[in-house]
């Protein structure tokens, strides 16, 4: 006797839900291969944030018991031709046009977000990005007199800045880094520390300065006036996604050829009997019912 599975192979219709069934053998279900190969398209199909947080907790195993529950679920839907009633037809048929759909849209961004629409996005919102920043580190004490030994020694040395920001600072945050705090605009900062750390030129050590966590020597590393375009990049590329989504839909619509159709009604198209007017259009359009689906 033929297997529900190649009785289906050898029907006039192709299986709905076909895929390769490549890769390591990683369980057998009523005798059909579950492979690495399905779980490896499934992860692609999840969104890049989704999928990275599965991996980082160790979790891949909860996709793998996805694909085999659906695998069975898949099994016993074919065993009821569920795939033959016209409504799941439908919903098939719209999931496979979403994902062309999806796919053509993908590329398509793929293809128009190039690093010099990037950089020209870039420029065309330079006003946007123009945003004044200081990299620099710090050592933070409670006392004032250890600050001020503390500064004379990195002013006398400042290479070593960073060992005595890792031995003596009480912001144990940066105390790890050497005291770096990265590049930072001036309202993330409490005012004081803000200040003289936009008041200073590249290279210069100040302090001690008194805020409400203590006493600061602080070093400015660098200064700039606006965010570089590869620290925005990936917020660029979502802007750009929209922009290019809008632009590649409307110039489909400017391309293809549209038309209502003639008499459109709204619903069917009414068809006036012969010799007469044309009656009067239903309050609502009739529903069609559909038969069951035969088992």
């Amino acid at each position: 006797m033929l297997s529900l599975v190649a009785f289906l192979l050898v029907a006039c219709e192709p299986i709905p839900g076909t895929i390769e069934r490549n890769g390591a053998v990683v369980k057998v279900v009523n005798g059909q291969n579950v492979t690495q190969g399905m779980i490896d398209a499934q992860l692609e199909q999840l969104p890049a944030n989704v999928r990275d947080g599965l991996v980082a907790r160790g979790q891949l195993d909860k996709v793998k018991d996805q694909v085999i529950i659906g695998e069975l679920l898949y099994q016993e839907a074919l065993k009821k031709k569920l795939h033959e009633d016209p409504k799941v037809k439908a919903g098939i048929g719209f999931a496979e046009r979403n994902a062309l759909a999806t796919a053509l849209i993908e590329r398509t961004i793929t293809e128009r977000s190039t690093d010099d629409a990037i950089k020209k996005y870039y420029d065309d919102h330079a006003v946007a990005f123009a945003r004044p920043q200081v990299k620099a580190r710090h050592i933070l004490v409670k006392d004032k007199a250890e600050a001020e030994k503390l500064m004379a020694e990195v002013k006398a040395d400042p290479s070593k800045f960073s060992a005595i920001a890792t031995e003596k600072s009480v912001d144990k945050g940066s105390a790890k880094e050497g005291g770096e705090l990265g590049w930072f605009e001036k309202g993330r900062m409490v005012a004081e520390f803000a200040d003289a750390a936009f008041a200073a030129n590249q290279g210069d050590i100040v302090g001690p300065i008194e805020t409400k966590f203590g006493f600061h020597v602080i070093e400015v590393e660098d200064k700039r006036e606006s965010v570089p375009v590869d620290e925005v990049k990936d917020k660029i590329k979502e802007q750009l996604r929209n922009e290019v989504i809008e632009a590649y839909i409307e110039e489909l619509k400017k391309a293809a050829t549209m038309t209502d159709p003639a008499g459109a009604t709204g619903g069917a198209t009414v068809t006036p009997p012969a010799g007469g007017a044309a009656p009067a259009a239903p309050d609502a359009p009739a529903t069609e019912t559909t038969p069951p689906p035969a088992h």
